[in-house]
């Protein structure tokens, strides 16, 4: 946070880079967004192009960022640790202890991992399952707690936060997009079990929860720009020209089916690129290619969670801005009890990462002068 308590925080996706400043209040003081050259690696010169309009706007120095960020190489470890008491201890003390233990088993056994989130799952004392931490409650039995771990590999984020030192910035915390956001929509949504699927530019992340807790978390590294690629080599054109005839599906109102009788041509794109395409054909790459992301995205998800065909689904993502209007007929292996698009505002992305901090920061941490490097540093992320 910098001297005039702003807080900085850049969402680092693939196809397009937001960057939002808010005050101690969260009322936002600037936010803008800026879509990447399809062709070009020019995140950071965006980054800082999108910083100096923010500072000369507010007339201020931004040094400190939080960092949103999301890849296909996304993953999550589950652990689940036991405690045997042999004196009444505080629920709370031993959450401390377990983690400490936690932190351990990681830097030995996952050297090349980067832990984002630490999340419990649920607390065992005794036979009673909790969801939540009893902070008050005395022990006296043992205690076993289950922790998922949200991680990313190291090398990724250490090349990232490279390239922030290079430009003079300083990454104070780094959070998963899918989970901080998904968490924030579910306040709004109310919603006991539901599911997200977020289809970005270069993969795709299903997030599943069930009373607010997380229960399943998985990324594949197909999305949007694989349905962009599939329309360039099919009819021979560039990926830019190719992005623009995917785009312009986003305000139609078309429907794509495996039925040839529902092909019809609602949107002609030859009157964008004045090239003779076929809509029928067009339309066809783009449902396959659809059909695919969603099966890969399933695969499996139901062995790890049985409650989620019971669950509604929520679309999310730039991807799938192609649901927003039109109609796709697939092949339904998994009975969602519904599914429904979800209009997301960027600077709503940003704020949900703010959101996420000031929450996790209230909660006091754990102070031990015999922690090394490594620990210091897991416990700072954790939850």
């Amino acid at each position: 946070m910098s001297k005039d308590n702003y807080y900085n925080l850049v969402d680092l996706g693939s196809s397009k880079i937001s960057f939002s400043v808010f005050d101690i209040n969260l009322n936002t003081k600037y936010s803008e967004s800026k879509e990447l050259n399809i062709e070009k690696n020019n995140k950071f010169e965006t980054i800082i192009e999108l910083i100096k309009k923010a500072e000369k706007k507010n007339s201020f120095h931004v040094k400190d960022i939080i960092l949103l960020l999301d890849s296909s190489d996304l993953f999550n470890i589950e652990i689940s640790l036991i405690k045997n008491l042999n004196k009444i201890s505080k629920i709370s003390y031993v959450y401390d202890s377990l983690l400490l233990e936690l932190n351990n088993l990681i830097s030995s056994y996952y050297e090349k991992i980067y832990p984002v989130h630490i999340i419990v799952d649920k607390y065992i004392i005794g036979d009673q399952v909790y969801y939540d931490l009893p902070e008050q409650k005395l022990l006296s039995q043992s205690v076993k707690i289950d922790f998922k771990v949200i991680c990313f590999p190291k090398k990724i984020i250490q090349n990232i936060k490279k390239k922030f030192v290079e430009n003079n910035l300083n990454v104070t915390n780094i959070f998963c997009t899918s989970y901080v956001k998904t968490l924030f929509y579910l306040n709004k949504l109310k919603i006991n079990k539901i599911s997200f699927l977020e289809i970005g530019w270069e993969r795709t992340t299903l997030i599943s929860y069930k009373n607010k807790k997380l229960k399943l978390i998985q990324s594949i590294p197909i999305g949007g720009f694989h349905i962009t690629k599939d329309i360039s080599n099919v009819f021979k054109i560039s990926l830019d020209e190719s992005e623009k005839i995917k785009r312009s599906f986003n305000k139609s109102y078309t429907e794509f089916s495996y039925n040839k009788n529902q092909l019809e041509n609602l949107v002609k794109i030859k009157d964008i690129l004045k090239k003779n395409i076929s809509t029928d054909k067009l339309k066809k790459v783009i449902l396959y290619r659809v059909q695919e992301i969603i099966d890969l995205s399933f695969k499996d998800s139901k062995n790890r969670n049985p409650n989620l065909n019971v669950s509604s689904l929520f679309l999310i993502g730039g991807g799938s801005l192609l649901f927003n209007n039109n109609t796709f007929y697939l092949n339904d292996k998994f009975n969602f009890e519904s599914i429904n698009f979800y209009s997301e505002i960027e600077s709503q992305i940003c704020k949900s990462g703010l959101v996420y901090y000031l929450k996790t920061h209230k909660k006091p941490k754990i102070i031990n002068k015999k922690q090394g490097i490594f620990e210091r540093f897991f416990n700072y992320f954790s939850k």
